[in-house]
């Protein structure tokens, strides 16, 4: 079955490290692109580099970007992408829970990827202190 196209943007080379560190739990993963948006590069770069990115990619059973901010650079890119395309899916928020869940689900439909990312998005916050304290008053601790 074919599985989604992944594209993973940033400013400076989050979207990079992001990659790697969720490749090193599940293992390499191919048809994944990153662009990386810094301080040197026009926009008109970036989305030269973001459409290069895209080409290179297998798409045809969708493609879903995930930007570090929204409202950043890499983010107004994926929507103008989103706009002019179809079958795409572009998130904010990066982060290694959300890549990880991406990388589990790649053979879903876009809408089911859209609603397990802003789960795991939402669930990925956790007050480790609290959660100690929380440990300490009742003489055990859930995460230890």
């Amino acid at each position: 079955m074919s599985q989604v196209a992944v594209l993973v943007a940033s400013h400076g080379e989050f979207a990079k490290h992001a990659l790697k560190s969720a490749e090193m739990i599940v293992g390499e993963q191919d048809n994944c692109g990153v662009v990386i948006v810094s301080m040197d590069l026009t926009l008109a770069d970036a989305e030269k580099e973001l459409a290069e990115e895209l080409n290179k990619l297998d798409r045809s059973a969708g493609t879903v970007i995930l930007v570090d901010i929204f409202g950043g650079t890499p983010s107004n890119m994926s929507g103008r992408i989103v706009l002019s395309e179809e079958n795409v899916l572009a998130v904010s928020g990066l982060n290694l829970p959300m890549l990880l869940d991406l990388f589990s689900n790649r053979d879903r439909s876009l809408d089911e990827i859209a609603e397990s990312l802003k789960s795991t998005y939402q669930d990925g916050f956790t007050n480790i202190t609290e959660q100690l304290n929380k440990g300490e008053d009742e003489d055990e601790c859930e995460i230890l």
